[in-house]
């Protein structure tokens, strides 16, 4: 099929797709497989079960693990200011603020983007730090409390999840952390590898915080959100509920518009869609699964608005399945439906999402900069006609990095390119994966190279126009 290609699977197939190398998470070209049988695990009402005597994947992502670096320092505030004969914190806006000048925000190479704050790793683990622990941020969400407009940025870190509020994006304040509900330093199934889980990955549904990781039973926290808005600075907080009708998972998604979250990666449904009700936040229930096409590491699941008419006011669900995009109607529960399946020369299809008229998703691919070397790529497939989607082509970018994940608003791409940092792209002509840079802030000044430092993921939807980074060594930054 060339560079690019497609195929689909007709509607109702039943058939499932069998991977030759079944994996868990992000998987690099150096990761080393290890395989282990799992004793079957059953009780009443507890949803899809675990799978029984299967191969169970690898939960860690080696390529990650083999660049890691210790926490890097500040590069705004006083002390880095005593050092630096550019940058002054007392003419910025609040003590780690810096505009965007020459080329620098403070320490950091930027462009059309200004720092508006940041929290290195040890003032957002100041409520659960253990001595010899990690601090290693990884994913982040916001929450806006529609009453005040207060605005929160929710952090996942190695031992838990921080909350900041940044209604002054200026001066942030950290609200404290709640810790995960299992310990990440423990053996997968008592079987030492000598690796553990680095993440936790969140999403918001009303007021709620939703929680899920890759550690051995960690199941889904749900956190009440408005703890939050009478919360002392530093607290250690209690998890509101847990659901436990899934162990680990690797994500997490929840369509507001459905009161549905979507597991998925997790140690049910051979991984893919775990169906959780969330009309009830501090009761979900379980309803079902999908997992004829395997493995699902990202997913958005929308009602269906866009050009295809056969399928409006669906829900449909846009899943990045590690070597292609699979479309899949989740509006039956008992009966989900896969309409595509489309494929690339890829790598490993990490995640992505529509474009506000839902005919075009943009998706990464996590391995191929790695593996294929070259720039930075951002994929495009035409989704107008659902059935048989096509794949427009790539972007290249302006950096070696690699992607990691990206989110849409209007017409701009916000993407976390691990060592290159935000990346924000101006969609110019959709049909063709045209792209111009629109602006950029690096978290990582030391290279763009394709290693898997730096930026994790950013949230670009909150009401006020900030955009937070993760910094997986670095911390939170408010731009």
């Amino acid at each position: 099929m060339g560079l690019f290609g497609t195929y689909s699977r007709a509607e109702g197939g039943a058939h499932r797709r069998l991977k030759t190398k079944p994996s868990r998470a992000c998987v690099f070209s150096s990761l080393l497989l290890a395989s282990v049988s799992i004793p079957y695990v059953s009780s009443e009402d507890t949803g899809p079960s675990i799978v029984p005597d299967r191969v169970r994947r690898h939960k860690d992502c080696q390529g990650l693990k083999n660049d890691r670096i210790p926490p890097q320092p500040k590069l705004v505030g006083a002390d880095f200011a005593e050092n630096a004969s550019e940058y002054s914190p007392l003419s910025e806006k609040g003590a780690t603020s810096a505009e965007c000048k020459n080329g620098q925000a403070g320490g950091y190479p930027c462009n059309n983007v200004n720092l508006l704050s940041m929290l290195d790793l040890d003032e957002l683990n100041a409520s659960i730090n253990n001595p010899g622990r990690k601090k290693n941020a990884n994913d982040i969400w916001g929450w806006t409390d529609k009453e005040s407009a207060r605005e929160f940025a929710i952090i996942g870190l190695f031992l838990g999840t921080a909350f900041v509020e940044i209604t002054d994006p200026h001066n942030p304040v950290y609200l404290g952390a709640l810790p995960s509900s299992g310990d990440p330093t423990l053996p997968l199934f008592g079987i030492e590898y000598g690796l553990d889980t680095d993440w936790h990955d969140i999403k918001t549904y009303k007021n709620y915080a939703l929680v899920v990781s890759e550690i051995h039973e960690h199941g889904m926290q749900i956190f009440d959100l408005t703890t939050l808005l009478t919360a002392t600075p530093a607290t250690r907080f209690k998890q509101t509920a847990r659901y436990n009708k899934f162990g680990d998972a690797h994500n997490v998604f929840v369509n507001e518009d459905t009161a549905y979250a979507y597991a998925v990666g997790s140690d049910t449904c051979d991984g893919g869609l775990h169906f959780v009700d969330l009309k009830d936040p501090a009761k979900p229930k379980n309803r079902g699964c999908y997992s004829q096409d395997g493995y699902t590491h990202d997913v958005q699941c929308v009602i269906y608005a866009g050009p295809d008419q056969d399928f409006v006011g669906r829900e449909l669900c846009f899943a990045s399945n590690e070597d292609t995009i699979t479309i899949v109607d989740v509006s039956d529960k008992q009966e989900p439906t896969q309409l595509s399946r489309s494929t690339y020369n890829h790598g490993y299809t990490h995640q992505g999402w529509l474009t506000e008229d839902q005919a075009y998703f943009i998706f990464g691919d996590e391995i191929d900069e790695k593996s294929k070397g070259g720039k930075t790529q951002t994929f495009v497939l035409d989704v107008r006609n659902l059935s048989k989607p096509v794949m427009v082509g790539a972007y290249s970018g302006r950096t070696d990095a690699i992607d990691h994940n990206l989110y849409i608003v209007g017409d701009l791409v916000y993407q976390a390119n691990y060592r290159a940092g935000l990346n924000v792209l101006k969609i110019k002509d959709i049909s063709k994966a045209k792209f111009t840079e629109g602006g950029y802030f690096d978290v990582y000044p030391n290279d763009d190279t394709n290693n898997f430092n730096g930026a994790w993921s950013n949230y670009p939807f909150f009401p006020s126009g900030v955009v937070i980074i993760s910094g997986m060594e670095q911390g939170l930054f408010m731009l």
